[in-house]
């Protein structure tokens, strides 16, 4: 891994002596780092990039996530507005109008997005249309996912460039494999069946730290916010519209229950009922 630290005055990373390390420093690997660098690349040639970046709980894939977001970006990754989770489904288009042109946004896991459905789901029809933006606006776009066999063929092969695995070993976090557009076609297709992320070799393995810009006081009190917000959300208690049906029919419960001493087979006259159910009713009341 490189030690990296992006110089505003030059508008561009640094590789710094590990003594000389400071708090907002990146650890990036090295050969992930070129292929970012290529990515960085497309973009200024009119391109977007849109990558996946996969892994079982716990095993740091939002961290890794935030350092290449840090990285794409020059260090302008702000996760309250250039992350969206879970919590942000029905906030996406307006935190997507903001990205500046050649910016980048993080889908973090949670979201339902991109999963693979019979029936396409509304916010994947929606999110067509999104990426025809996203190429108009040169964005790096990173999809985080739990499974990347559980994606859609549309995002998973067609729109994505690469494919980047977290996993853990001898119970230690901040490892990945990365399998660039040809392997990643291949794993999709070999391993699918199984989910089986072994069907084929990746192009390379590497290390990742914590994301700093994930770890700051700040950015903490928001998350513990919108999980305060999110709690609320379900402890309010939903308001049930009647029907008209059901109004209708609490209307001709009380009709019959305030006429009792009219007979049976008048009142079903009136209400165009039969007299078994108007016994039925009445029996109801009763109890």
């Amino acid at each position: 891994m490189v030690l990296l630290r992006f110089k505003k005055s030059k508008k561009c990373w640094d590789i710094i002596n590990k003594k000389e390390k400071q708090e907002g420093d990146l650890y990036l690997d090295g050969e992930l780092r070129k292929k970012l660098d290529f990515a960085k690349q497309q973009q200024k040639k009119n391109n977007d990039v849109v990558g996946i970046l996969s892994g079982d709980e716990g095993s740091g894939k939002t961290a890794l996530g935030g350092n290449i977001m840090r990285y794409m970006t020059d260090d302008k990754f702000n996760p309250e507005e250039d992350l969206i989770g879970a919590e942000d489904n029905e906030f996406v288009m307006d935190k997507l109008e903001k990205i500046p042109k050649a910016g980048g946004i993080m889908f973090d896991e949670g979201n339902t997005y991109f999963l693979s459905t019979e029936t396409m789901r509304r916010e994947q029809r929606e999110l067509h249309k999104l990426f025809s933006i996203f190429r108009q606006k040169n964005l790096f776009v990173l999809i985080v996912a739990p499974s990347f066999f559980r994606l859609n063929t549309y995002f998973a092969l067609d729109r994505s460039r690469f494919h980047i695995r977290t996993y853990i070993r001898k119970g230690e976090r901040g490892f990945f494999a990365y399998f660039g557009d040809a392997k990643k076609q291949k794993l999709y297709g070999i391993g699918k069946k199984n989910h089986n992320y072994d069907a084929t070799p990746p192009n390379f393995r590497g290390r990742f730290t914590k994301c700093y810009a994930l770890e700051t006081p700040e950015y903490i009190s928001y998350k513990e916010k919108s999980l305060r917000d999110t709690f609320a959300s379900f402890k309010k208690e939903k308001i049930k519209i009647p029907t008209e049906f059901m109004i209708k029919q609490k209307i001709i419960g009380e009709l019959i229950a305030n006429n009792q001493d009219i007979k049976t087979k008048e009142i079903a006259s009136i209400l165009n009922l039969t007299n078994q159910r108007v016994n039925q009713i009445k029996s109801k009341m009763k109890n």
